[in-house]
C-alpha cells in the first residue's frame, strides 16, 4: 500500500499495511534526506518515505484525486 501527498510532494510506502501509532520508533534518513525508512522494535523497515515530486507533477497543474489530491494505490505483488 502506497500514498502520495501532492502538496509535500511525498510518497509513503507501506511494507506491511498500516502502521499502528508509535510503530515506527526509529527513522534512518539516506539520499540527502530525500528518501527516509521508518524502522520497528526489531529494526525492520516497516515503511519508507520518498521526498519527490510526482512524474509530471512540476510546470503542470493537477487534478485533485478521489481523496482530495491523495493518490493511493496496492502493489499487488506485495503478498
Amino acid at each position: 500500500m502506497w500514498t502520495y501527498d501532492p502538496e509535500a510532494e511525498g510518497t509513503y510506502v507501506y511494507l506491511h499495511g498500516p502502521i499502528p501509532p508509535g510503530g515506527a520508533v526509529r527513522t534512518v534518513t539516506a539520499d540527502d534526506a530525500m528518501v527516509n525508512f521508518d524502522l520497528d522494535k526489531d529494526g525492520k523497515v516497516i515503511g519508507i518515505e520518498i521526498l519527490a515530486a510526482w512524474p509530471g507533477e512540476h510546470g503542470l497543474e493537477h487534478e485533485q484525486g478521489p481523496s482530495e489530491g491523495e493518490h493511493s494505490g496496492e502493489n499487488e505483488d506485495s503478498g
